[in-house]
């Protein structure tokens, strides 16, 4: 599993559990969270502490809520696209059950884009404007029908040495580490 879809499962998880602690502590500190196009009280907030009060401000607007991500995938490098789902009652008891498209981009081990949509469908669209219009890696070119002889050729050029990404035990793997051990902290006490 990508590191960054495992990095935004983590962060989800924790939220979905109200503690968004955990969550921001896997962001970049200038987070964008815009949830605009998935609520009509939806906002636009940038950073920690503003995107924080914005995460509470919404779980406390539930006298109960289960969050749960029902399907999640890595549709261009670092770009996240989830399948959400939230159920439980407003403050006036009035029962909620929704199902809406995230999307969160992952750049250098830090989320630092959160945004909802109405649909996963325009989540995809939106990682697909991101990537630039293209969410598969580009088809390398066929090759030709018949080769010319062979003394026409031209000497082959060496290919260029591709570049291995670098086994990463990086600080992403680590914070994700980190926020799984808390978890699992939290769910320990609050099962004693």
């Amino acid at each position: 599993m990508p590191a960054s879809l495992e990095l935004v499962r983590i962060a989800l998880k924790a939220y979905g559990n109200g503690d968004s602690e955990i969550a921001l502590a896997l962001a970049d500190p200038l987070i964008r969270w815009d949830e605009r196009a998935s609520r009509p009280d939806g906002d636009l907030v940038w950073g920690h502490d503003d995107v924080g009060k914005a995460m509470r401000e919404y779980l406390d607007s539930w006298e109960e809520y289960r969050f749960d991500l029902e399907d999640i995938a890595e549709v261009a490098p670092g770009k996240i696209v989830g399948i959400c789902r939230e159920r439980g009652r407003d403050t006036q008891g009035v029962p909620i059950d929704r199902r809406f498209g995230g999307l969160w981009v992952v750049e250098d081990g830090r989320i630092v884009s959160w945004s909802t949509y109405l649909t996963p469908k325009e989540a995809v669209r939106a990682a697909k404007e991101l990537a630039g219009g293209e969410l598969e890696p580009p088809k390398p070119p066929a090759a030709p029908a018949k080769a010319p002889p062979a003394e026409a050729q031209p000497e082959p050029e060496p290919a260029p040495a591709a570049k291995q990404p670098k086994k990463q035990v990086s600080d992403q793997q680590k914070r994700a580490a980190k926020a799984r051990a808390k978890l699992r902290k939290r769910a320990s006490k609050q099962t004693a």
